[in-house]
């Protein structure tokens, strides 16, 4: 993760997965406009997507564990 500095944000591109510093769901990146970030998330209370516009130096990148797809290996018994 890069630091964000006095006089420098990080920059985020849509599909990145953020959160807020101080703790969140995980946010999905859909646009950034220079020093703001919008987001969109599933909110489990209004069973909907909600979005919202946030200053990007009040995010950080979330690590996102990479999942492996486990291939079936039935093999046909006679």
């Amino acid at each position: 993760m890069v630091a964000a500095h006095k006089d420098h944000v990080m920059a985020f591109a849509p599909g990145d997965i953020v959160q807020l510093k101080s703790g969140s769901p995980a946010l999905t990146v859909i646009a950034e406009t220079g020093e703001s970030v919008k987001v969109i998330w599933y909110s489990d209370e209004t069973g909907e997507f909600r979005t919202q516009e946030l200053d990007a130096i009040v995010l950080e990148a979330l690590e996102v564990p990479e999942f492996e797809v486990e291939e079936d290996d039935e093999e046909d018994e006679d």
